[in-house]
């Protein structure tokens, strides 16, 4: 496969190789090539990553690390490996943009909808005023963040079909 790109395309093929979740529209920008090019080789780097992972062979005796030396040191440890607060919060940056930023955009578009809605006297149930809201906080990850997040759009799709899904009596 990498004796089929140029010098730039094997540049962008290995880049996504090393950094997986990597935007595609910065990698385009900082490569200087084109959106559909940095797509198809960032389909064809995870792809061949989900190989290769698959393909690993199994390790006949599993590592084990040195137990901790007391039971303050074992909770600890435990602690630092199920939640590592930190590094959730820079991996969500990372997708969605800083939380502050994208906090303000949301709530200025959910005040707008709601001035506006109450200007024209509308009213709306529950789960169509909460479709509303989340479906803003979508576009405001998207916008404020990773565009190329398949979730965000799917979410979209999908909280418009609960609520279509509902009038047309089929609740879920």
């Amino acid at each position: 496969m990498s004796q089929l790109l140029s010098t730039k395309g094997k540049k962008v093929f290995d880049y996504f190789v090393a950094n997986p979740a990597a935007n595609a529209s910065k990698v385009a920008a900082k490569f200087k090539m084109s959106m559909s090019n940095v797509y198809k080789l960032k389909a064809n780097a995870n792809s061949i990553k989900a190989t290769a992972q698959k393909t690993k062979p199994a390790r006949l005796l599993p590592e084990i690390p040195p137990e901790p030396k007391t039971s303050w040191q074992k909770i600890v440890k435990e602690v630092e490996e199920t939640v590592n607060v930190d590094k959730t919060l820079d991996a969500r940056a990372e997708m969605y943009g800083k939380f502050k930023d994208g906090a303000s955009l949301m709530q200025a578009v959910k005040r707008e909808l709601a001035a506006h809605a109450a200007k024209h006297g509308k009213t709306f149930a529950d789960d169509q005023w909460e479709a509303l809201e989340m479906i803003v906080h979508k576009i405001g990850r998207i916008v404020n963040g990773d565009p190329d997040v398949v979730d965000h759009w799917v979410d979209i799709a999908g909280y418009a079909t609960l609520v279509s899904d509902r009038l047309e009596g089929n609740a879920r």
